[in-house]
């Protein structure tokens, strides 16, 4: 039996994954451990959570993978030092602008400089042996490239033979974007990388931030307020710096890249907030389509997977599924960097023996608490709880019709940013004010920002247009939705008619597919608004006490964990 522990310990979204003999067991963001959104430096707890789901022991570890090449300790030391952070709004102050400007020279300084980069390894190195032998963990250190890791995740994930990978963010060991090639024979092979220079998630990322949204975590509302945007002469300024050529992307912004914000910021004055989101948002869709066109020109495969933070973007992923010469796409469940300890595991795993690509179905990789565990928690609290035995029948014909906000914790917690059914909040789909009373207690969302369907498999086809029958489990692709979906679940349709839709098949989670059922059986619609159970700003819930605390802070009229209904007002 071989047993991988892949880690992210860099500056945002650390984690850890198990891997037993090529197959990931368990994997936790450590952001869910702490409730910090995109938690970074070493992920500690996250590690010792992941081995208990997984039921390893800490002395079981033969390999720790470490998810990039070029380590970034002491980094955190710098960034205790000056306190600086890469999701810092540089445009907020000039203190904040000087702060990311020490870290872009920093890291520039590093990548350029030999020696200082051996030192820097080699530090790296020892302070990371030091921390994990502090949790017990005494097992030899793999470093594996970053990208490769992005491609590893998706190839492994994807159950092709064969296929186009494509990899794209910010930044990783110096590249912004992969082209490759993933087969059961030979692995996965490189055949193009734009180097970080020429990043067109930084591209993105500072175009979100001259709209006022968080770079690194405001992209989402980008993309959302595209859609009621319409062209207009900034497409072509912004179009300018963005190129294809051939399998690499050529952005002329060196050499300001995750400052080209304050560089851009003066053309983009005058021009309205959803014109500038409308041509950011095209520029991408358009630049990734004819890479990926060009890449199958080169290549002749149709089968595509897809990683790396960029693929976060649903409407970009729905773009390139409609490509023509695209068969079948999939996309990793944890994209972007949190995806990261998946993909290292799963790389050295393949070094030690051929491992064969699996379909993942199922992002349940978390961890779980029991009927026993949520009682004591509940029995500390001032809420009325009761047990049901059939608690998905009885919430979803009984609760949820009724137009109450719940929250719902059952099973494994999920892997990705993405909430499926184990950690969310629901809601009628039915009611067209079912957002809005969302936005006013638990989500304090934009209201040109959309909140998504789960449907349950079997009835897809009525709700969701699709005609290449992609799978649709992780809530990562959308679709254009039907005018029954559009009739009967007003809620969860886009104003462009499009959902980011997860698909929930009864072997796969058969809990959840009941509440669904239940409900659609009660209302005649087998749909519900899903939304991560989260309050704004914060990291989905990972415990029973912090989902009690929601009920409160998020005005929750009932609270499901396990077998227990709690109800939101106190005794």
């Amino acid at each position: 039996m071989s047993i991988i522990l892949g880690i992210h310990d860099s500056a945002f979204d650390s984690g850890a994954a198990v891997s037993v003999d090529g197959e990931i067991k368990a994997a936790i963001h450590e952001e869910r451990t702490s409730r910090i959104k995109h938690e970074g430096g070493f992920p500690k707890t996250s590690i010792s959570a992941t081995l208990k789901a997984a039921n390893i022991s800490p002395k079981e570890v033969e390999v720790i993978a470490v998810g990039n090449v070029h380590a970034e300790v002491p980094l955190q030391l710098m960034q205790g030092f000056t306190q600086i952070s890469p999701l810092l709004n540089p445009l907020k102050s000039r203190k904040d602008y000087l702060k990311i400007y020490s870290y872009e020279k920093y890291m520039d300084f590093y990548r350029k400089h030999l020696w200082f980069s051996k030192i820097n390894s080699k530090l790296s190195g020892k302070l990371l042996e030091n921390m994990l032998k502090k949790a017990g963990i005494n097992a030899r250190l793999e470093r594996v490239d970053h990208h490769l890791n992005h491609a590893a995740s998706t190839f492994y994930s994807s159950g092709f033979n064969k296929c186009l990978i494509i990899t794209a963010d910010a930044r990783g060991d110096g590249i912004s974007t992969t082209v490759n090639i993933g087969t059961i024979k030979d692995g996965i092979k490189r055949i193009a990388a734009t180097k970080q220079e020429n990043s067109i998630g930084h591209f993105y990322g500072c175009i979100t931030e001259c709209l006022d949204f968080k770079y690194g975590d405001g992209e989402g509302k980008t993309e959302a307020l595209a859609a009621y945007g319409k062209e207009s002469p900034i497409y072509q300024k912004l179009k300018k710096y963005i190129k294809v050529k051939d399998l690499k992307i050529e952005a002329n912004m060196y050499p300001y890249q995750r400052l080209f914000s304050t560089v851009i910021a003066n053309k983009l004055q005058g021009s309205k907030k959803e014109d500038v989101a409308y041509a950011v948002q095209r520029i991408l869709e358009e630049t990734y389509e004819s890479l990926v066109r060009n890449a199958i020109k080169h290549t002749g495969i149709k089968n595509v997977a897809l990683a790396g933070g960029l693929f976060l973007n649903v409407k970009l992923n729905q773009r390139i599924l409609q490509i023509p010469e695209v068969k079948d796409i999939h996309i990793h469940p944890a994209a972007g960097d949190g995806g990261i300890p998946t993909g290292a595991a799963l790389n050295i795993a393949a070094r030690q023996k051929k491992i064969k690509p699996r379909r993942w179905k199922s992002a349940y990789l978390g961890n779980e608490y029991r009927n026993e565990q949520i009682k004591q928690s509940l029995e500390k609290t001032k809420y009325k709880f009761e047990y049901i035995e059939d608690i998905a029948g009885y919430v979803g014909e009984e609760i949820l019709p009724k137009g109450h906000i719940i929250g719902w914790f059952q099973g494994r917690m999920e892997y990705g940013p993405r909430a499926l059914g184990n950690r969310s909040i629901l809601i009628t789909p039915k009611d067209e004010k079912s957002p809005e009373k969302l936005r006013a207690t638990i989500k304090k969302r934009p209201a040109f920002q959309p909140f998504c369907p789960s449907i349950v498999k079997e009835s897809q086809k009525k709700y969701v247009k699709n005609p290449k029958r992609v799978e649709t489990p992780f809530m990562i692709l959308t679709l254009d939705a039907t005018e029954k979906m559009k009739e009967e679940a007003p809620a969860v349709v886009f104003k462009d008619m499009s959902v980011r839709v997860q698909t929930v098949e009864k072997q796969v989670n058969p809990l959840y597919h009941r509440v669904i059922k239940s409900f659609g059986k009660k209302t005649g619609t087998p749909i519900l608004l899903n939304t991560s159970f989260n309050r704004s700003g914060q990291a989905i819930v990972y415990t029973p006490e912090q989902a009690i605390y929601d009920i409160k802070a998020g005005q929750l009229d009932f609270l499901i964990m396990g077998n227990y209904l709690v109800h939101g007002k106190r005794k």
